[in-house]
């Protein structure tokens, strides 16, 4: 013989809603919510509890509705201005970080507005230095070799420009007569070895010979 199960049913067309009082694990189904409701607890005191339907477990439309309601701008900018929010984030703009912050290290040669981290700016330095000696590794160095001179090369050039070439032979000379007696040669220089004039003064130390025949 088939066993029934029977439950408590209100008919479409009834008054919406939960049923008054159900008995301990008495079920109650309303076609008009399209709720299943329980009675928990004892006797004609149970509790009426909807288990199933609409009004127990949240629809598709019912969770699409709820999500859109939720106003997140708003309650991420009232966390952001909380003192927790602010004591744990730094701002976008200008934050003002603490520690030690790492960032990715650009390319040798960047030119960009990426951050440039310590290990770029060592090696953009390095490659100015480019294996330097010690003694010149520094602007202050380089400024003293020069005798911090701001024209530097003005002074070397204009320098150069009044030394004689050496391959020239002295034939460079601005005044040939004037750098003989600055050396105390006199017009003595400028006679042929075989025809030399002296007149006046005398010579030490030299024995004339007339020869013989």
């Amino acid at each position: 013989m088939a066993s029934s199960f029977r439950v408590k049913r209100r008919a479409t067309g009834g008054a919406s809603g939960a049923p008054s009082s159900l008995l301990q694990s008495e079920l109650a189904y309303s076609e008009v919510d399209q709720i299943l409701y329980i009675g928990q607890g004892s006797g004609g005191s149970a509790t009426v509890v909807a288990i199933a339907g609409p009004g127990s477990y949240a629809t598709k439309a019912y969770v699409t509705s709820a999500v859109a309601a939720v106003d997140v701008s708003s309650q991420l900018s009232s966390y952001v201005t909380s003192s927790t929010a602010t004591a744990t984030y730094a701002p976008k703009a200008s934050p003002a970080l603490t520690g030690t912050p790492t960032a990715p290290t650009a390319a040798a040669g960047t030119n960009s507005t990426q951050i440039a981290t310590t290990a770029f700016v060592s090696t953009a330095v390095a490659n100015v230095i480019n294996s330097a000696p010690g003694a010149l590794d520094t602007l202050a160095e380089l400024a003293a070799a020069m005798n911090n001179d701001a024209s530097f090369s003005v002074t070397v050039t204009n320098s150069l420009a009044g030394k004689l070439t050496a391959s020239s032979n002295l034939s460079d000379l601005g005044s040939a007569s004037t750098a003989r007696t600055n050396l105390g040669l006199g017009t003595m220089a400028t006679q042929a070895a075989s025809s030399v004039s002296i007149t006046g003064g005398s010579i030490d130390g030299v024995s004339l010979d007339g020869g013989t025949y």
